[in-house]
């Protein structure tokens, strides 16, 4: 005779305690209840909408209009929303343990092969790869799909290799996981970050990032600005003053950031990373160097000292016409942009600042007045310094040359971008010592080629 278990008074016991102990499953049920609440709400809004403009039943409405009240309240709710939203994506995020969990069933199910050789990389075919996911939790199931295990290039019997495929999960999480971080962080919950919100999470990345352990707390503010900067130069061209998140993820300026999460770099490494404690001091020692009187700003004379101080006087001067100045002088976060673009010649960012700066018609080309207008500013620094006359009509030739406008009246910024050698152009009318290198370029090579004793020396 078998005794029936759910009659035992412990087992009554037992599943009470359950019951009144069991707090997901309230939490789980008011959340449903809101769910339905709100729903009957909307429906609710949507039928006398209806009501009103009844062409929404023929054309459904494809554009709601981002609302602009202050009420209190609605900030408030809004803001709970995103909240309790964010932390929900962030318990669908896959914690290490999964992870191993992944990688060891993946290990454990490779598809074999007869003719498989002991050195053959580990692949699996499609039935294995749906049997793994069913061992999985589900929050991991999601990355097995048909379309996923479509996207892995397949052997001639079927098989992906497990190694690209387990990278793919791990940088599908990181970007989850980033995706998520920055959302937090976006006051407005817009999907864009502000200079200020970016500033914010920059801040208090700095203690999370083993590169950054000696960076020295007076220097925060300033390390900030330097690393905020260069998103902003980046990724909001047209100066909005907001970067979209899914900007960011798809950036390598993000990648680099992240790199300062290695435990140990080269100095080489350091020096070329922008984000790098070296990189941030040597920009703001620049700065410093440069502000002779330290009153913390730039003055035209102090700016023409940048670099070799070989850059022109008319040049200096349109930085200081077409960029913000403060009575005349330039703060931090302008110079910062201003290096951008003179470390970055080659980039369309770096191509459209100095654009701005040599267009001085406004009329998006430069034609041959603005680039002898430029050069002859050149042309007389090369005699100041004691050179050979320069005939600017034969460099202005030269330059539409190089460049094969697709309007012979003059060169537009696609021109400068499509050439290949916009970065040349602009330096050559911008810095002397840049257009001196250019047309002495193959006594440079010369010089730097061994001497073999076959030629009769450098000469130009």
């Amino acid at each position: 005779r078998v005794t029936n278990m759910s009659n035992l008074p412990w087992v009554e016991a037992l599943r009470a305690f359950k019951q009144s102990h069991d707090v997901s499953s309230d939490e789980q049920k008011r959340e449903q209840e809101v769910i339905q609440k709100l729903k009957g709400i909307f429906e609710e809004e949507r039928k006398k909408e209806t009501e009103h403009k009844p062409s929404l039943k023929i054309i459904p409405k494809f554009f709601v209009k981002k609302t602009t009240s202050e009420d209190i309240m609605q900030q408030k709710l809004r803001r709970e929303a995103r909240t309790r939203f964010l932390k929900r994506k962030t318990e669908e995020l896959l914690e290490q343990e999964y992870l191993e969990q992944l990688w060891f069933l993946l290990k454990e199910n490779v598809t074999a092969n007869e003719f498989d050789t002991e050195t053959e990389t580990e692949r699996i075919n499609y039935d294995h790869f749906c049997h793994v996911a069913s061992l999985l939790p589900p929050k991991c199931r999601k990355f097995f799909t048909a379309s996923t295990f479509l996207k892995f290039e397949r052997d001639e019997h079927g098989r992906i290799e497990i190694v690209p495929f387990f990278h793919y999960v791990v940088r599908k999480v990181n970007l989850y996981e980033t995706r998520i971080q920055l959302s937090f962080y976006d006051s407005a919950g817009y999907g864009y970050l502000r200079e200020k919100d970016l500033e914010n999470y920059v801040f208090e990345l700095i203690p999370t990032l083993p590169q950054l352990h000696n960076l020295q707390s007076e220097f925060f503010p300033f390390y900030v600005f330097t690393a905020v900067r260069k998103f902003f130069f980046f990724l909001d061209p047209k100066k909005t003053g907001r970067i979209f998140i899914r900007d960011m993820l798809t950036s390598p300026i993000l990648a680099e950031l992240y790199e300062l999460r290695q435990e140990a770099w080269t100095e080489e490494e350091a020096l070329a990373n922008w984000f790098s404690v070296q990189s941030a001091l040597r920009v703001y020692g620049q700065y410093l160097n440069l502000d002779v009187d330290h009153n913390g700003m730039l003055s035209k004379k102090e700016l023409a000292r940048f670099g070799s101080g070989m850059l022109t006087e008319v040049f200096i001067d349109r930085v200081f016409q077409e960029y913000q100045t403060y009575e005349g002088e330039m703060d931090y976060k302008t110079f910062l942009d201003f290096v951008l673009a003179m470390d970055n010649k080659k980039t369309p960012q770096g191509l459209s600042y100095i654009f701005r700066l040599l267009d001085v018609q406004k009329k998006q080309l430069l034609d041959g007045f603005v680039v002898n207008y430029f050069f002859r500013a050149v042309v007389k620094k090369l005699e100041e310094m004691g050179n050979d006359p320069v005939n600017m009509e034969d460099v202005k030739d030269e330059i539409f040359d190089m460049v094969k406008p697709t309007n012979p009246l003059g060169i537009s910024l696609t021109d400068l971008i499509a050439c290949g050698v916009g970065d040349t152009v602009v330096s050559m009318l911008i810095d002397m010592n840049a257009f001196w290198a250019y047309d002495n370029r193959e006594f440079i090579l010369q010089q730097a080629e061994p001497d073999d004793g076959s030629n009769g020396g450098p000469g130009h």
